[in-house]
This record gives structure tokens, C-alpha cells and sequence, in this order.
């Protein structure tokens, strides 16, 4: 349960910042399956203990298309974070959370499978 907290206290912290729009990351993240989005926002949370001061969580929430240019949570970040809840909470999700359990494993996987 503490992924899902961490998940929401980070909406809660991030949904109170500036939004704005970039039509390049939307194209970008048009491109990725919602699964992909996730299992990207998984790994970049993983990755770091401060993911809001992370340079790789902003990128990687920039590819994905809840993050505007300047690094800042744009209007699809809250509806991402609340799918992203239900998400995480799926049993079959469980075995991906395994494979990156790790920083080491999270950013791997960041590099192989990042747009």
C-alpha cells in the first residue's frame, strides 16, 4: 500500500502547480498504450525517492504526456493519477512492481523501454 500512498500525495502535492499544454508530448504520448504510460510512471516513481525534484520523473511524465514542457503537471495529470491508482492496485500489475523493485532495475527499464 505504500506505492498507492506516495502515488496520491504526489497528485495531491503536483495537482496544485501551474498547467499547461504541449501539443510535442501529445503527440509523443499518443503513441504509447495507457499500460505503457503506466508501467513508464511506475518505474520513473521507483527510480527516485523525491520523484518531484527528479529531473528523469519530470522527462519521463513529459513523454507520457501529463507534464507540460517546463516540468510542471499539465490538465491530464489528475484524470492519469487517478486511473493510475486503480492501476497499481491491480493484482496481474504485481509482477511488473517485482521486475523494478530496485532503483538499479526501475531505471533499466526507463532506458530500454522510454519513447
Amino acid at each position: 500500500m505504500k506505492p498507492i500512498l506516495a502515488i496520491a500525495l504526489l497528485a495531491m502535492t503536483l495537482s496544485g502547480l501551474s498547467c499547461g499544454g504541449n501539443a510535442t508530448a501529445s503527440r509523443r504520448a499518443a503513441t504509447l498504450t495507457d499500460d505503457e504510460k503506466h508501467r513508464l510512471y511506475t518505474a520513473a516513481l521507483a527510480a527516485s525517492e523525491t520523484p518531484i525534484e527528479s529531473e528523469l520523473f519530470k522527462e519521463v511524465c513529459r513523454k507520457i504526456g501529463i507534464f507540460d514542457a517546463e516540468g510542471k503537471p499539465n490538465h491530464n495529470y489528475m484524470a492519469f493519477v487517478a486511473q493510475h491508482i486503480d492501476w497499481a492496485m491491480r493484482p496481474e500489475n504485481g509482477l511488473f512492481r517485482r521486475e523494478i523493485d530496485t532503483k538499479e532495475k526501475a531505471i533499466a527499464y526507463l532506458n530500454k523501454h522510454s519513447p
